[in-house]
């Protein structure tokens, strides 16, 4: 699925597409945001520290997310927004690892040789301005992320403790018989090194039709377990 040019997303603020490094860059100085941040200072949220994180798939730069969130947030809450707008399938285990400190929901593993904590810990007390942080969902499966805090900034917070600054636009994949845009993967052709990008017409009698068939999503964790797209926004 590799492409040659880098996949772009569009600002929530103004509607300008970039690519993810340009994104960094542009969220920095869009005129909007900053209005939008200046309007949000005159309310009445709490004062605390914000964190911009920029997350990306390990396997392809083609998936990526702006995110801004609450520094009084939890990495529990952050994993929750990654598994609804990106990875959750089956319900699979999940992890952080920042700092050498595994952040997971089970800290009493009798064999385990590094220290863990619970995704309860808060956003500020994990990350720090330049922090670099890995994550893992399911472990059988597994999708991989990285998370870096490129900015940190002190400002009022209130309601929903992550907010969608950017996000990659769908990657364009192309059936492989026709090549208009592809609307089903078939994991069984995908693994078995065959060709596994169909249109809904060349997906028809397929020797794996249906039950091998996902759908093509905007989404790292596309083709992989059981997973068939992200949940309804809000996230």
């Amino acid at each position: 699925m590799a492409r040659s040019r880098a996949i772009r997303g569009n600002c929530q603020f103004c509607g300008k597409a970039y690519t993810r490094w340009g994104m960094t860059r542009h969220l920095g100085t869009c005129a909007q945001r900053a209005s939008a941040i200046e309007s949000v200072a005159k309310g009445s949220g709490k004062r605390q520290e914000i964190f911009h994180l920029l997350i990306k798939d390990v396997w392809t730069s083609d998936y990526w997310l702006h995110l801004e969130i609450a520094g009084q947030a939890t990495l529990d809450q952050l994993d929750h927004y990654l598994r609804a707008i990106w990875l959750e399938c089956c319900g699979h285990l999940s992890h952080f690892l920042i700092n050498e400190i595994y952040y997971d929901r089970q800290t009493e593993i009798d064999w385990a040789i590094v220290e863990t904590r619970r995704m309860s810990a808060r956003i500020a007390d994990a990350f720090e301005l330049g922090t670099e942080a890995e994550y893992k969902y399911d472990f059988g499966t597994p999708s991989k992320l990285l998370i870096s805090a490129i900015a940190v900034r002190s400002g009022n917070w209130s309601g929903n403790p992550i907010r969608m600054l950017a996000r990659n636009n769908m990657p364009t994949m192309k059936c492989t018989a026709c090549h208009l845009q592809a609307e089903w993967i078939c994991t069984e052709c995908l693994w078995g090194d065959r060709p596994f990008l169909f249109c809904d017409r060349h997906s028809k009698g397929h020797l794996h039709e249906d039950e091998m068939f996902l759908p093509v999503v905007n989404s790292p964790r596309i083709g992989m377990c059981g997973y068939e797209g992200p949940a309804d926004p809000p996230y």
